[in-house]
């Protein structure tokens, strides 16, 4: 989503993110940065939990859905959230 997102707000350039290899696109080095950059500003962005109550940051969201998965498969059932990201 934040690259989708990137996208839409025109936040890359052609000729600097981008190298043409034949009939291939890659990121350039500069368009890596960006790609890492995006990646890990939308891991601090914080979002509910919606079992727990809790305001996390996506980087612990994601631990903590894994822990709750494990639980759920332990049968420790209901508190998995099945995270959905919008």
């Amino acid at each position: 989503m934040p690259v989708m997102g990137s996208v839409n707000r025109l936040q890359w350039e052609v000729q600097e993110d981008f190298e043409v290899r034949g009939e291939q696109v890659w990121l350039s080095d500069s368009g890596r940065r960006k790609l890492v950059n995006l990646y890990e500003r939308r891991k601090e962005e914080t979002w509910k939990h919606p079992v727990t109550g809790y305001s996390l940051t996506y980087r612990r969201l994601l631990e903590l859905e894994v822990r709750l998965l494990e639980k759920e498969w332990c049968g420790e059932g209901g508190l998995f959230g099945q995270l959905v990201l919008r």
